[in-house]
């Protein structure tokens, strides 16, 4: 018969020991020459093999197989449905498991063996379980003792004693805290603290002679007493590990309060900032009228220029830091108004005279001062006179004094120390 000769092509691999029925009265789903099935793992194949696959891995009828299944469709149309399905099935069985039906039923038996999906719920709650734990041991939690205690209490009793022997050697302040705490509690308990007092009358009944060494005896006991009860009180302060994202080893809660005074200050610098840049802006552009962009160039500059001005001077980012450290927002907010307003008119007027052409307006012509009869002329010495007065971005502004613009002084940033001649 037809069938025949397509069966004898995947009679090697189909194990037919199995004592299998088959339900030929249900009808496949499989009505046409290829099918949506595809293979995670396709097996080697030559053209000859009843189902191969092509370059994206799709499953098909070989050539051979279609033209014995178009046999059998003649005379048996629902047999080639049933014949073609059972093709594809076994393909799609060897690309999961290559040993075919009998690697999958010793797989099986191995997975029932083990207790079957009972089984695996089981290790996925222990699973569970041990992650559980664990998040509660990495976070410190009172229920990590809890569970373990509860778990085995006599291992755990067993194990207390190293665990506390552990501690001591790796946090001996924090131990002798909470070992403290427990013996304060006995003394309190027993009323040592009572005890200490009358004894302390009776000592003082004693006469002067043979006072002295039960005094020191008493000392001893006292001086011991108020250090364990010292200990109990006073937690110690738990060290916290420098990293990566708190390089100061801060505690959480000193992290925090630190984060919003910092932010406290900021907005207090920005309000300083803005009320000090508006008067430098309008004092500096003059008459000229800048556009909406030079206006932000100049702003963007003004205050990277003014930023590193205050950051090169070591005695303002030294005060800011004791600021900051007190808390006191007051005290900040004067320096900074101070310190912005020193140095915001040299900071703009070398930006704005950077991006604006042309002069700020019209300058009223220096006047003058009356020569006072009798009165002592300016020191000189180790200046140099000069014909044209110096430009601005060649000036130390900082260096300068009223008393020195008065005097037609100037000290440039090469150092140099110019009288201008017009003066």
């Amino acid at each position: 018969m037809p069938e025949d000769a397509l069966l004898d092509a995947v009679d090697d691999a189909v194990d037919t020991s199995t004592d299998q029925t088959t339900d030929t009265s249900v009808d496949s789903t499989a009505t046409d020459d290829s099918t949506t099935q595809t293979a995670d793992q396709t097996q080697p194949q030559d053209d000859t093999a009843p189902v191969i696959a092509d370059a994206n891995g799709q499953l098909k009828l070989s050539e051979k197989a279609k033209a014995e299944l178009d046999k059998i469709k003649a005379e048996n149309p629902k047999l080639a449905r049933e014949m073609r399905a059972a093709l594809f099935d076994r393909q799609t069985l060897l690309s999961k498991v290559p040993g075919g039906v009998k690697e999958a039923l010793a797989t099986i038996e191995a997975y029932e063996a083990e207790g079957g999906s009972e089984a695996v719920q089981e290790i996925k709650g222990e699973l569970e379980a041990w992650k559980g734990l664990d998040a509660d041991f990495q976070a410190a939690k009172p229920e990590f003792v809890n569970d373990i205690a509860a778990g085995n209490p006599e291992a755990f009793t067993k194990l207390a004693p190293v665990v506390m022997a552990k501690f001591a050697e790796m946090a001996p302040e924090v131990y002798s805290h909470e070992v403290s705490k427990v013996f304060a509690a006995d003394m309190a308990a027993n009323d040592v603290a009572l005890n200490m007092r009358l004894l302390q009358r009776e000592i003082a009944a004693l006469p002067e002679a043979n006072r002295g060494p039960v005094q020191q005896l008493w000392n001893a006991l006292a001086a011991y007493v108020d250090r364990v009860n010292g200990l109990a009180r006073q937690a110690p302060k738990q060290e916290t590990k420098p990293t990566a994202t708190n390089p100061t080893a801060n505690s959480e809660l000193e992290q925090r309060e630190q984060a919003q005074t910092i932010r406290e200050f900021g907005f207090e610098r920005a309000r300083i900032l803005d009320s000090v840049t508006e008067s430098a802006f309008k004092a500096a552009i003059g008459t000229r009228k800048p556009s909406e962009s030079q206006v932000s160039a100049i702003r963007e500059l003004y205050e990277t220029r003014l930023d590193r001005m205050l950051r090169s001077d070591k005695k303002h980012t030294d005060a800011v830091d004791r600021f900051l450290a007190a808390k006191d927002k007051q005290g900040y907010a004067k320096h900074m108004k101070a310190a912005y307003e020193l140095k915001s008119k040299i900071a703009m007027d070398a930006e704005v005279n950077a991006i604006l052409p042309g002069k700020p307006g019209p300058r009223a012509k220096a006047v003058a001062k009356p020569v006072v009869p009798g009165a002592k002329p300016a020191d000189t010495t180790g200046w140099t006179r000069v014909a044209t007065k110096p430009a601005k971005d060649t000036i130390a502004h900082w260096k300068m004094t009223k008393k020195m613009l008065d005097d037609g002084k100037y000290i440039l940033r090469d150092g140099k120390q110019v009288i201008f001649n017009g003066r």
